[in-house]
């Protein structure tokens, strides 16, 4: 996929004004995380950490915010708190290759206490 078919399809927001949140929430999170790590990846073969990190960062804040957003509805903010390992994995396997495990470690301890805190269920 070319870099800029990935920037195509990617959006800056997760969009979560759909008509059937219940039934769609699923695979709108899916595809918003998937195009963003399509478009780090593509970061990533064009030899460029800085945009690499700053779209993994990206996807997992607006994950995070969504899920502890309590005007989004539940069923969103369900599917983002079963789908957040996702970026977090992937920004996991960045910064061990970068030797940077202390921003992994912090970001992961935020994702832990704020699931906790604005737990959905």
């Amino acid at each position: 996929m070319s870099s800029n078919h990935a920037l195509h399809n990617y959006q800056h927001t997760l969009a979560f004004n759909c008509k059937r949140p219940g039934l769609h929430a699923p695979m709108l999170v899916a595809h918003y995380i998937d195009a963003a790590l399509n478009v780090a990846k593509n970061f990533e073969q064009l030899d460029n950490p800085l945009l690499q990190e700053y779209y993994l960062r990206r996807t997992h804040h607006e994950i995070i915010n969504k899920m502890c957003d309590p005007l989004t509805h539940n069923a969103i903010r369900k599917q983002c708190l079963h789908q957040l390992h996702k970026p977090l994995l992937a920004l996991k396997r960045f910064y061990i290759s970068h030797n940077s495990r202390a921003k992994f470690l912090l970001l992961e301890r935020e994702a832990r206490i704020l699931s906790h805190e604005f737990n959905p269920f």
